[in-house]
């Protein structure tokens, strides 16, 4: 007898008989057995999936996570590069401005409020992702913010220093003849010639006839000719330094020295000779102040750039004596 028969008591035929099975009981079972049996063969292949993933699936993991990496170690660039930008900031505001007696930056300048990039949507990313892509795109703003701000300075402190260039190339800073030898000074001498005391508005180098005498700074010659005492005379106006040089006693202007002649330092403006109210060849030179009173000052200041420490002692020596000068 089969496993599961049922039996029936049959009265007519007063015995059991075996009852058969219901038709719609067979399907049922069988349909129960058949969706068990797919139920348990999805779950089978799913954790078959999960456990072997394929090639290309590890591949894209792996690719995703060294993207990540990059984008953790690009944010941490970013930031680097932001604080070693501000430290250029620092040194802009510290020396750089200061010595250009120039407004500094304010630290409130170089700040600034940056958000995501234009385009990029963050709620569609995991949490880390997209705290980590919020993070980068702040520092890409405001790096490029400051860098905005440190070109803007930089350009302001090129002008400047341009400016200030030119004014120093213009600053009377040199010795006006090789191998020169103070020996009188500015101020209060006795004049060698007129007898008397008076007032000496620059300093006197003795130099034989002829010597070549350099522009001290670059200018613009504003005189050659004779002025009274003088002699023979060249002067320079140096507009963006407030001064104006003059050469007396001389032989001759150099080729080319006439009024509105751009000179440059170092350039050979006239010979030294003793014309004039002058008692020996030599080299009388002043330094003026280029306004209306043109109030001399001392020239020995002005030499500071071309002379060693011993030679500008010995040049203080000189001009502080009380020697009869030349003119």
């Amino acid at each position: 007898m089969p496993d599961n028969s049922y039996l029936y008591y049959d009265h007519d035929a007063c015995a059991f008989v075996e009852a058969a099975p219901h038709r719609q009981g067979r399907w049922l079972k069988a349909g129960a057995v058949l969706g068990l049996s797919l139920v348990l063969s999805a779950v089978g292949v799913g954790a078959l999936a999960y456990r072997a993933a394929s090639p290309a699936d590890v591949a894209q993991a792996e690719e995703i996570h060294a993207l990540q990496s990059q984008l953790a170690s690009a944010h941490v660039r970013l930031t680097s590069f932001s604080d070693e930008l501000e430290e250029l900031a620092a040194t802009d505001r510290e020396i750089y401005r200061a010595v250009l007696n120039a407004e500094p930056i304010s630290e409130d300048e170089f700040q600034t409020s940056a958000g995501v990039a234009d385009g990029v949507q963050l709620a569609r990313f995991s949490g880390p992702t997209a705290e980590l892509l919020e993070e980068t795109s702040e520092a890409f703003g405001r790096l490029e913010h400051q860098l905005e701000v440190q070109n803007r300075s930089y350009a302001e402190i090129r002008s400047l220093a341009s400016d200030r260039d030119a004014v120093l190339r213009q600053q009377p800073a040199i010795l006006p003849l090789k191998d020169a030898r103070l020996t009188s000074g500015y101020g209060m001498r006795y004049h060698p010639v007129l007898r008397v005391s008076r007032m000496h508005a620059g300093v006197d180098f003795p130099t034989p006839v002829g010597t070549p005498l350099y522009a001290t700074g670059d200018g613009r010659v504003s005189f050659v000719g004779t002025r009274g005492g003088y002699g023979t005379v060249v002067e320079v106006e140096h507009p963006l330094a407030g001064k104006m040089t003059r050469y007396a006693h001389l032989t001759r202007a150099a080729a080319g020295i006439r009024p509105g002649a751009q000179v440059r330092r170092g350039q050979t403006v006239a010979y030294s000779g003793n014309t004039g109210l002058s008692t020996a060849p030599h080299l009388h030179y002043e330094v003026r102040k280029l306004d209306a009173s043109r109030t001399p000052t001392n020239p020995v200041a002005t030499f500071v750039p071309d002379v060693t420490p011993a030679q500008y002692r010995e040049l203080l020596a000189a001009a502080r004596s009380p020697a009869i000068s030349f003119d």
